[in-house]
């Protein structure tokens, strides 16, 4: 997958395959039938961050190497989550008085530790991992199915509910991963903003804006596409780490130094696809595009004939945003 999430847009070469200022390329109109497929790593690509720093804090708790590309294929037949349970009741021991671990079960979790993926012992594993986060309080809203996790069906899921179990026993002193850290970071500069100490959010501490590395970060992919709007949607800094688009506040993070990432309401997205939702200018470049593209496609179709010799004529070579660039100007000639 990694290759593949490397698909995106720009017009100069990648610096760097996981550069926060890495330009991007996208299919273009020659590519029509690839398009979908870019669509889908698009959205894949929002979940490498959160599989990475997953895969960090499994390994670090567990004691095992995990790669982010290869996370789920570790853990599809549940063997490790069911370490990991053992792991955390004893770190939670260790962290915590027992006054304090009545509402904490700490009970051993049946584990079949031979089970192949895929198999019924991969699935009872799993759902012996998932009673066990019920128990911990999991909200039904984080859980998966074990099909989603043992046929890698829901990945986006699976990550959510490690991301809660951290959220959870960080409570208990165990070691979240560095997302649940920045979402306790940006918790408590929001309650200082609302506060009555008008300095109080300048000297909050910021595990990730060291040298304005953020921020340079920020006004890269705030400019990639360059947009040539009359009235331009821009980001406007507010403070280390804040911004502001439109009448939206945003609090931006740099995650493992490559990724940047945007808290959205209680989650997580990746600058990039945050834009492409919530700026107006991308909004439409990518829904005319589309357009086209449909156009294009219908087109084709149509003028496909049987046994014939005549070839489809194909579309000029250019990328997305370059063609909509064309079809703005080509519509805006008198």
């Amino acid at each position: 997958m990694q290759n593949m999430v490397q698909v995106w847009f720009g017009d100069d070469p990648p610096l760097s395959p996981r550069s926060p200022l890495t330009p991007r390329h996208g299919p273009g109109l020659t590519d029509v039938l690839l398009y979908d497929q870019w669509i889908s790593v698009r959205h894949e690509a929002t979940l490498v961050p959160m599989q990475e720093d997953i895969s960090i804090w499994l390994s670090g708790l567990l004691g095992v190497t995990l790669t982010a590309e290869h996370l789920l294929e570790e853990l599809d037949n549940g063997v490790l989550l069911c370490m990991l349970t053992e792991v955390i009741q004893n770190a939670v021991k260790n962290c915590c008085d027992p006054s304090d671990l009545r509402d904490f079960p700490l009970r051993k979790v049946p584990c079949k530790k031979d089970a192949p993926s895929g198999s019924f012992f991969a699935r009872d594993n799993t759902a012996n991992f998932l009673n066990w986060c019920r128990r911990i309080g999991v909200d039904e809203t984080y859980l998966f199915e074990s099909e989603g996790l043992v046929l890698h069906k829901d990945p986006r899921q699976v990550y959510l509910c490690l991301l809660e179990i951290g959220r959870i026993v960080s409570r208990y002193g165990v070691e979240p991963p560095v997302l649940v850290k920045l979402e306790k970071e940006i918790e408590l500069e929001e309650t200082l903003l609302m506060s009555s100490d008008p300095v109080a959010s300048v000297i909050t501490p910021k595990s990730c804006c060291q040298h304005g590395e953020l921020h340079e970060a920020v006004k890269h992919i705030a400019e990639d596409p360059p947009c040539s709007c009359s009235h331009r949607f821009s980001i406007e800094y507010l403070s280390e780490g804040r911004y502001r688009l439109g009448d939206r506040i945003l609090f931006i993070r740099m995650l493992h130094g490559k990724h940047v990432m945007v808290r959205v309401g209680g989650g997580w997205d990746t600058l990039q696809g945050f834009l492409l939702k919530y700026d107006p200018c991308r909004v439409l470049q990518f829904a005319t595009l589309e357009q086209k593209i449909l156009a294009f496609q219908k087109g084709a179709s149509s003028e496909m004939v049987p046994d014939s010799s005549a070839r489809t004529p194909q579309p000029p070579l250019m990328n997305p945003i370059s063609a909509v660039d064309t079809y703005q100007k080509q519509n805006a000639k008198p």
